[in-house]
């Protein structure tokens, strides 16, 4: 099998169907408050759409069930935060990188950015 996602299995992913705003049952359920929980921290990347998002095929489903088991392994979660963390300090340098008005500086933020 080809890596294509973390999300979706497939490479045509969701099919187009994203909406920023919640389906009504989402509320119905008060599962707007589980997504509001598990978004709160990381307002910047816009999450909330991808819990909108309509999966209806039953291999997607699937294999977002394998994902979260192989999220289970303690080894590969602490990596994956390991390189959540570090992403971080990229963007955070490649910001600074374009907030500088001189060019030398600018190019050195960029530069920090891609050796971490």
């Amino acid at each position: 099998m080809v890596f294509h996602s973390i999300l979706y299995q497939k490479a045509e992913g969701s099919g187009g169907w994203e909406s920023p705003d919640p389906p009504p049952c989402l509320s119905d359920l008060n599962l707007d408050q589980v997504v509001d929980a598990i978004t709160a921290d990381k307002r910047e990347y816009n999450l909330k759409p991808f819990f909108y998002a309509l999966l209806d095929d039953i291999d997607e489903i699937r294999y977002r069930q394998e994902v979260m088991q192989d999220l289970e392994d303690k080894a590969l979660l602490d990596s994956i935060r390991a390189f959540a963390s570090q992403m971080v300090v990229v963007r955070r340098y490649l910001a600074l990188s374009e907030e500088l008005d001189f060019k030398n500086h600018r190019e050195g933020w960029f530069l920090e950015a891609a050796i971490a």
